[in-house]
């Protein structure tokens, strides 16, 4: 990881957990261990820093979702780390976080959604459909709702006056908000392969 990537990490992990207008430069140079000259090397203002950290943040999502479906070929366990990854990565956001973005950064939170949507469709939908013509999920389920559901309840988790950081741990909600609902569509078949990810999900 080259010293730019990096910074890149370090500042959006900053951003994530404290907001990005609740951080002034100065801060941010102090928790990063930098000089202005040296950011000013990687972005030359706060808003350029923050759209390359959501750049290099959704390249380094981005092969982790080619990685997780590399390293399985059965469709049920590949859909379920993909949720299990989203559902991680939506907790790791603080409120403050999500809502600078939208409000201040609507660019950045633009390449968010359109993630969010390419992951949809070239991942998650066709999982699905490769689930049900496998006989893991009901031969009548409709992969594009079902797959829109999932991701509102995501954005619901986002939510701190229905779901405070402090109160629910990540796996936890994935059980209830991934695990639950995808059990209720599945075959036989398919809940023994549910049940299984999610004993081993769980002891990791």
């Amino acid at each position: 990881m080259s010293f730019r990537e990096t910074i890149l990490n370090e500042a959006l992990v900053i951003f994530e957990q404290k907001g990005i207008e609740a951080i002034s430069t100065e801060e941010l140079l102090e928790l990063l261990d930098i000089s202005r000259g040296t950011l000013h090397g990687i972005a030359a203002t706060k808003r350029d820093l923050v759209q390359h950290c959501i750049n290099h943040s959704l390249k380094v999502r981005q092969a982790e979702v080619e990685q997780t479906m590399a390293a399985t070929n059965h469709p049920l366990e590949a859909f379920l780390q993909l949720l299990q990854l989203s559902v991680e990565e939506v907790r790791s956001f603080c409120p403050a976080f999500v809502q600078d973005l939208r409000d201040y950064y609507p660019r950045s939170w633009a390449r968010l959604e359109l993630f969010m949507r390419a992951l949809s469709r070239d991942y998650l939908q066709p999982l699905l459909e490769e689930c049900i013509a496998a006989g893991y999920l009901q031969q009548d389920l409709p992969p594009e709702m079902v797959v829109r559901l999932f991701l509102n309840q995501l954005q619901g988790l986002l939510n701190p006056q229905l779901f405070p950081a402090s109160a629910f741990d990540y796996q936890q909600l994935f059980k209830i908000v991934v695990v639950y609902h995808l059990r209720g569509c599945a075959t036989p078949l398919g809940q023994a392969q549910i049940e299984a990810y999610t004993y081993k999900a769980m002891m990791a």
